[in-house]
């Protein structure tokens, strides 16, 4: 299923599952072309920029760096599931981890 790009464009409430709990932020993607930019907000993490941002009409995969608790690159893969949020999973070190992305009310 090929998604459009208005489907991924704009903000997303996004919560990552962790071992020690939900981490929630806002993530801001735009798509150009095949190229997927934009920013990752968090109350704990500050604003990061996606970094090698590509979306290929159907699954969407990014990179942000952090600083804290240490530098650590993070790489997130998603699609749109049936009901137009995002799910998918970040890989971090040895970790993988599941989140989902719901459109932020407008």
């Amino acid at each position: 299923m090929t998604t459009t790009a208005a489907a991924i464009d704009g903000a997303w409430d996004f919560v990552v599952k962790t071992p020690t709990g939900e981490q929630k932020s806002v993530v801001t993607l735009k798509s150009e072309g095949d190229k997927l930019v934009g920013t990752m907000d968090s109350k704990d993490y500050g604003v990061q920029q996606i970094e090698e941002g590509k979306w290929d009409g159907e699954t969407l995969v990014w990179k942000s760096k952090v600083t804290k608790p240490m530098k650590l690159t993070l790489t997130y893969t998603a699609t749109l599931d049936e009901n137009k949020n995002l799910k998918g999973f970040l890989k971090v070190a040895m970790a993988k981890m599941q989140f989902t992305g719901t459109p932020v009310a407008r």
